[in-house]
């Protein structure tokens, strides 16, 4: 092709004028891009879509900094998206064309730019992230101490100043309550989604978090750490109440514990729940129907033709501190061995009993 037969393409070097960069056209797509960033930046700041209400008053200030977080992504997100759609659509190459563009030198001003605003925004945010992990850890005088008590598989909470222990944690509202975290066996997370709360929980030290409830009500409390095969059912609840209602809860507990249990049959199936037998064991008496153990219904009926030699109570008490004694078929030995030591001789004989009576 001779020179007078090829295209023109008047953006090129040599081929004409070059569109600029600062002209109205570029001015007026800067102010729209721009607009349109603020708008979304609001929008996902105000009404953040990934939220629900908080329910615990140190979710509401990490809400607030996600939130913040989230809105100033979202005006980049904008502004990059915006200048690059424009810049393909006006300064894009042509079809056909298959020539240089022009060389363009470094901007300086630019580059101080677009070094300097991340760079504040990330000191800003470390600066507020800060600000909030310091007000939702500050300790209140009239906090309460709770200790939490991670195993495979349950959660257990025990309250120092009433001696009394629940496989449910009870906070009243408003009440700042300090949770003190061990682990009996492997890494477990303490996790309320609805309190924006999540610890790692751990054998060998002693981890803390403070949550005060906002909002009456009960939120599912979260393993997030895998833990082993049961880690999908280690699950408990928090029960927000009123001052009241936790000071009747409280002493409705403290008054079972002293009173020796008028009902065998209850107190064994209690048992069974609160020592998270049901997560990995189904029960139909029990309403429990956890399948990574063998299910339990008729056990007490086939307990004594297991081993030869061995009676039915004596068998299922060994089962329960020495579980991998006897492992059935098809079924992992991933119980915990420590059952013996979680539990009085009173609890583990009622346990027994209990179970003896499922025929």
């Amino acid at each position: 092709m001779n020179q007078e037969s090829q295209p023109s393409f008047p953006h090129r070097a040599g081929h004409g004028a070059t569109p600029g960069l600062f002209d109205a056209t570029s001015k007026l797509a800067a102010i729209l891009i721009g607009a349109a960033a603020v708008i979304a930046g609001l929008a996902a700041g105000l009404r953040n879509p990934f939220l629900t209400d908080a329910a615990s008053s140190q979710g509401a200030a990490i809400d607030a900094l996600f939130s913040i977080t989230l809105g100033i992504a979202a005006v980049i997100f904008v502004v990059v998206q915006g200048f690059l759609l424009y810049s393909i659509i006006r300064f894009g190459q042509p079809a056909g064309d298959e020539t240089d563009g022009p060389p363009i030198r470094g901007n300086a001003s630019l580059e101080v730019i677009w070094t300097a605003i991340p760079a504040a925004i990330v000191v800003f945010l470390a600066l507020f992230s800060y600000r909030v992990l310091a007000d939702i850890e500050r300790p209140r005088g009239d906090e309460m101490i709770v200790e939490v008590t991670a195993r495979q598989y349950a959660w257990e909470f025990y309250y120092p100043t009433s001696d009394i222990q629940s496989n449910e944690l009870h906070i009243p509202l408003g009440r700042q309550v300090l949770l003190k975290m061990r682990s009996t066996d492997v890494i477990h997370a303490f996790w309320v989604p609805e309190f924006r709360i999540k610890k790692d929980v751990m054998p060998d030290r002693i981890t803390e978090a403070r949550i005060t409830g906002v909002q009456l009500g009960t939120y599912p409390v979260v393993c997030t750490e895998l833990c082993g095969a049961g880690h999908a059912v280690m699950r408990s609840q928090v029960v927000v109440q009123s001052d009241a209602e936790f000071r009747i809860w409280t002493a409705s507990q403290a008054a079972g514990k002293l009173r020796a249990p008028a009902d065998p049959l209850a107190y064994g199936r209690e048992l069974y729940n609160r020592l998270a037998c049901n997560s990995c064991h189904a029960l139909t008496d029990a309403a429990a129907v956890g399948q990574i153990g063998p299910s339990l219904d008729g056990i007490g009926g086939r307990a004594g033709a297991t081993v030869a030699g061995q009676s039915a109570e004596e068998y299922v008490r060994l089962a329960i501190v020495k579980p991998n004694a006897y492992l059935v078929p098809k079924y992992q030995p991933v119980m915990p061995g420590d059952y013996g030591l979680r539990m009085s001789d009173a609890e583990l004989d009622a346990l027994v009993q209990y179970l003896l009576t499922r025929k």
